[in-house]
């Protein structure tokens, strides 16, 4: 024990420290020994036991290439799959850190050469994160972009022509109530008309029979004020009549001279002709301008009905009675009194086959249209008292309008809110203002001069509307819908088929040539389309009418448009005959530099631009383009389409080229009457067409400015089965330059011309325009 005590007394004295220190350093010098046996590598392929289909092999890629910092075993293995030693993975990582090491030097280095830039960009960014906080306190919203675009236009528009002011549907407004009321007086009061004559043929005509021209006609039935006057009894006229809304007017008719020529000497027996009747005839009152009553604009002026008349539509109801007379078998409408001694001298009816009752007339309008009341429908089929019947109506219609040639200075403001909430869908809302009310370019008198820009919710002034709201979001990564209760055509369609214009003039060169396949129709809809390597399909449907609760009545003659809710609200609804809906299909092709597309568009009367008249949806065009049955009949329309474009791959002296050809076929949907004349019978069919050729310049003379020319048809009547006919040919031309001020402004010179805009042959417009667009 005495020998071991010393022995335990030196082991307590032992530094435990160094013992520890010792131990480390065998650790370190084992640690570098292995980390010397494990050679650096430049390449992952270095190892030969290492794959590329090995599980880790990109994430070791990454430490050789970017770090540089691994390193392999001398036989120039990497052991992947081999356990690894805590003295292994020092060394591992020690490599690492040598890299990052000397990494942080350079840095170190960098940061002090750059230390006064450094400062400054801090500084920035500091003043940017407070700026950003501001917005984002304030901001409107994060997933809403706004676009504006202002539009100032100032333009004027000429005309000239034989009757440069008139229009085929001038009085269209006037034949829809007094269709209507004729129609309704029948129903109501169950009136029957007794046809007489010596040569008068029953066959086919039974008693009872409302389809004559019976308010001229021995009448039974009715009763107080609906009691309608009996023609050819004495002492009676047509002055009872009462004809359509707006309107206290008979079928009496006023206005001929019962003086003032031939020396007053027209004796008796003298036969009333077209021509003498031209010659009779006063229909320019108070110094040869018609007065309007307020506040309906009622006219002053001679009338017939509901209808302002002048000398032609005399002329032509004079040749209806005496075809009527021929067809019975009498002679020609002739005097019975000398007119010196008579104001309007009288007229007998003499003719074989007439009236079973006698009587006498003031004037040989009366007359006229009494010999037409007593023919029977086999009678009225007659190609020349058919022709005759409806030439006077069509003439009815007919009439001058006012046309603006005052220069005006008009604006359009377009805003829209662009929202997407996944970063591939869009809401859009669109507030848009304008007062193009009181312009010719909105379209009247002639929907051909109609301006693309022109738009105005009140036709009392500018007021804000909604334009657009509406939803679009993909499926999959082919298809695309839309949906919305305010959305346009267009919006639907996965390809616009024309490269022109960039900048637009006159509405009908925006629609690819084909307004009644692409019918920019706007209301409630939805549409999907589908697109792949170039390829696309969009089908789409659109009602007019569509926020109306109201589903309308099938007892008018414009069907969809009568007021059919509390406060006489416009009928509508979806999917119904008064919707006013377009269902479309487009098939189409895009290349880089081309594209050809074909569509089909179905679309339905009522509601249209307006909807008052039953007008269907073909907005550019003539008058009888837009309304080949005179708003007397809903009507639906099959439209097809052929458009496309061609554009050089680079900007040269080549234009881009668009071209496009549409052709429209009309059905009517009921038969149509004006005091039992007929107008347009049930099925009755028209036919249109359009195409335009567009040419634009990218780059024209200077960089960023474009230059564009146009040359079409408007859509025109080809065929027509109705009273109404078809059209003369009319022909569109534009030419415009648009100087591109600044990114955010352009200012366009242009200048059209328009022959027969009307589809008469009778007139020509010609103007120009100076529009400047703001985007913002």
């Amino acid at each position: 024990m005495g020998v071991v005590a010393p022995l335990a007394s030196q082991a307590q004295s032992l530094d435990m420290g160094s013992v520890n220190r010792y131990q480390e350093q065998q650790y370190i010098d084992k640690m570098l020994a292995i980390e010397a046996q494990m050679g650096q590598v430049t390449s992952v392929s270095q190892f030969s036991d290492v794959q590329p289909t090995d599980w880790a092999y990109q994430a070791l890629s990454n430490l050789v290439t970017k770090y540089g910092c691994v390193a392999g075993y001398p036989n120039g293995t990497f052991k992947g799959k081999q356990a690894m030693t805590r003295f292994e993975a020092a060394a591992l990582l020690n490599a690492c850190l040598d890299r990052v090491t000397e990494m942080t030097e350079q840095v170190k280095r960098l940061l002090k050469e750059f230390e006064k830039e450094l400062a400054v960009l801090k500084a920035k960014v500091d003043g940017l994160e407070t700026k950003v906080a501001d917005l984002a306190a304030t901001q409107f919203s994060t997933t809403t972009k706004l676009k504006g675009q202002a539009v100032f236009w100032l333009g004027s528009s000429k005309f000239d022509g034989a009757n440069k002011g008139t229009s085929p549907e001038a009085q269209v407004g006037v034949g829809i109530p007094e269709s209507r009321a004729f129609k309704n007086a029948v129903q109501a009061n169950a009136y029957s008309v007794t046809p007489g004559g010596a040569r008068y043929s029953a066959t086919g005509t039974p008693n009872g029979s409302v389809e004559a021209f019976t308010k001229a006609a021995t009448w039974t039935g009715g009763a107080g004020s609906a009691s309608i006057g009996v023609v050819g009894q004495p002492g009676t006229t047509l002055s009872n009549y009462v004809g359509g809304t707006f309107f206290t007017p008979n079928l009496s008719v006023a206005g001929l001279r019962s003086n003032g020529f031939l020396n007053n000497a027209l004796p008796n027996g003298t036969v009333v002709t077209p021509e003498l009747m031209g010659v009779m005839a006063n229909t320019t009152p108070n110094g040869g301008n018609y007065v309007y009553v307020l506040p309906f604009g009622v006219p002053a002026g001679p009338s017939l009905g509901g209808f302002l008349i002048d000398k032609k539509d005399m002329q032509n109801l004079v040749a209806l009675g005496n075809a009527s007379r021929a067809v019975k078998g009498g002679g020609l409408i002739r005097y019975s009194s000398d007119v010196a001694t008579a104001p309007y001298s009288t007229f007998a009816n003499t003719a074989l086959g007439g009236f079973t009752n006698a009587g006498t007339f003031t004037n040989p309008l009366d007359l006229s249209i009494a010999e037409y009341g007593t023919l029977s429908p086999l009678q009225q089929a007659n190609p020349t008292v058919k022709s005759a019947a409806r030439k006077f109506l069509k003439g009815l219609l007919e009439g001058s309008v006012p046309l603006g040639e005052a220069v005006s200075f008009n604006y359009d403001v377009r805003l829209d809110l662009n929202t997407s909430f996944t970063g591939k869908d869009l809401l859009r809302t669109r507030l848009r203002a304008g007062n193009f009310s009181d312009s010719i370019w909105s379209g009247y008198p002639y929907p051909a001069l109609g301006a693309e820009v022109a738009f105005d919710q009140s036709s009392n002034g500018s007021i804000w509307s909604v334009d657009r709201i509406f939803y679009q979001f993909p499926i999959g990564s082919n298809f695309t819908v839309t949906v919305g209760p305010r959305v346009r055509q267009d919006d639907m369609l996965a390809v616009w088929p024309s490269q022109y214009p960039a900048d637009t003039i006159l509405d009908f060169f925006t629609y690819a040539g084909a307004p009644g396949t692409y019918t920019s129709n706007l209301g409630a809809g939805a549409g999907i389309w589908w697109n792949q390597d170039g390829v696309s399909l969009s089908a789409s449907y659109v009602a007019a009418n569509g926020k109306s609760s109201y589903s309308g009545s099938s007892s008018s003659p414009g069907g969809a448009t009568l007021g059919a809710g509390t406060g006489l609200l416009d009928a509508g609804g979806i999917a119904n005959a008064s919707s006013g809906g377009t269902g479309t299909l487009q098939l189409a092709y895009t290349a880089p530099n081309w594209n050809l597309t074909a569509a089909y568009a179905y679309s339905q009367s009522g509601g249209a631009y307006d909807g008052t008249s039953g007008l269907g949806y073909i907005p550019v065009g003539t008058p009888k383009a837009t309304n080949p049955f005179a708003g007397l009949t809903q009507f639906d329309v099959n439209a097809l389409a052929l458009s496309g474009w061609w554009k050089p791959s680079k900007v040269s002296w080549i234009p881009s080229v668009s071209a496009g050809w549409g052709s429209n076929a009309y059905s009517a949907a009921k038969a149509a009457q004006i005091w039992g004349v007929e107008a347009n019978q049930k099925g009755a069919n028209a036919q249109s067409q359009s195409w335009y050729v567009g040419l634009q310049w990218a780059d024209a003379l200077i960089k960023g400015n474009t230059f564009g020319t146009a040359v079409g048809q408007p859509t025109f009547v080809t065929g027509n089965d109705g009273f109404l006919g078809t059209d003369e040919s009319t022909f569109a031309w534009e030419i415009w330059y648009k100087f591109q001020v600044t990114d955010n402004i352009s200012v366009t010179p242009a200048f059209f011309t328009i022959t027969n805009p009307a589809g008469t042959g009778s007139n020509n417009a010609y103007g120009g325009v100076l529009k400047t667009t703001f985007l913002f």
